[in-house]
């Protein structure tokens, strides 16, 4: 059996709920790379970066456990929850546990700031920062609204905990591993835990296209679809209650074919990619 073969046999229960936790993910992973002969040394040391990849200009890397995921899901306007330990939808033998309340598709975008920010130094540095600077890179307004909305999702950022597993990786922790204010200088300051890394190894992230991101915003099933796609090279359909599920959201199937078919739309302006909804029900993508 291919890695590929292994890979798709593993979303398959994952996506039929045979597969519920990492622990699983590695047995059953292990148990097929035995069988077609290409054995995982459970020993061998993996190599993981010591900071963050460098990304073409424009784009951001993220990984793929995160982009494939309900992490950053599909949250109604005023309707975040506090979750224990749920398990976001994923696929590819990845597993995702949350504890926190709910991140939605703005606080991907602050999270992408903080990777810009922290792009350049070695995983566990301080790096300062100003709200001014950080809603401009964003492109929002530095009033006080916006400045009280930013505080709070980096408060939701670092105060949320994740368990990230693709059944070789596994990581328990914070997405900020500390946000505070210095008082002496004025700044705000940030650390990512180095433990994280291991999600930025080589074939685990994607560089997600910023311009095409801002293009959609306010469309956050276009986003989150975005996202989802752009770890795919050559996407194979998807049933819409599989994307329902992945994303996150909590529409009911009806409504949220109805969703799906205009964020596609909107996804294939934004990208040029071909995108639509087929005679069987399932959602294509063509690159």
């Amino acid at each position: 059996m291919s890695a590929a073969d292994i890979m798709e046999h593993l979303q398959r229960k994952m996506i039929s709920g045979e597969i519920t936790s990492f622990k699983d993910a590695v047995e059953l992973r292990k148990r097929l790379e035995e069988n077609g002969g290409e054995v995982i040394d459970p020993d061998e040391p993996i190599s993981i970066p010591t900071e963050l990849p460098a990304c073409a200009e424009g784009k951001r890397p993220v990984p793929n456990a995160i982009l494939r995921s309900a992490l950053f899901g599909i949250v109604a306007k005023g309707a975040r929850k506090y979750e224990q330990r749920v398990l976001k939808a994923a696929v590819n033998g990845i597993t995702v546990k949350f504890t926190g309340q709910q991140l939605d598709q703005s606080d991907l975008d602050v999270w992408l700031g903080c990777l810009q920010f922290l792009k350049k130094a070695p995983a566990g540095t301080q790096v300062y920062f100003s709200m001014y600077g950080f809603l401009k890179h964003l492109g929002r307004n530095t009033g006080k609204s916006d400045r009280e909305w930013l505080r709070n999702s980096l408060t939701r950022l670092s105060a949320c905990l994740i368990e990230l597993g693709d059944g070789l990786h596994f990581y328990n922790g914070h997405l900020i591993n500390d946000y505070y204010r210095n008082e002496v200088e004025g700044e705000y300051v940030l650390t990512l835990n180095p433990k994280i890394l291991s999600f930025f190894s080589s074939e685990l992230w994607t560089g997600l296209d910023l311009d095409k991101r801002r293009q959609l915003k306010g469309k956050t099933l276009s986003q989150w679809l975005h996202g989802f796609y752009s770890t795919h090279s050559s996407p194979h359909p998807y049933k819409v209650e599989t994307l329902k599920r992945l994303c996150g959201s909590e529409a009911d199937l009806k409504e949220f074919r109805r969703m799906l078919k205009k964020a596609l739309s909107d996804l294939s302006r934004a990208t040029e990619w071909i995108c639509w909804i087929d005679e069987n029900g399932l959602a294509n993508v063509k690159k």
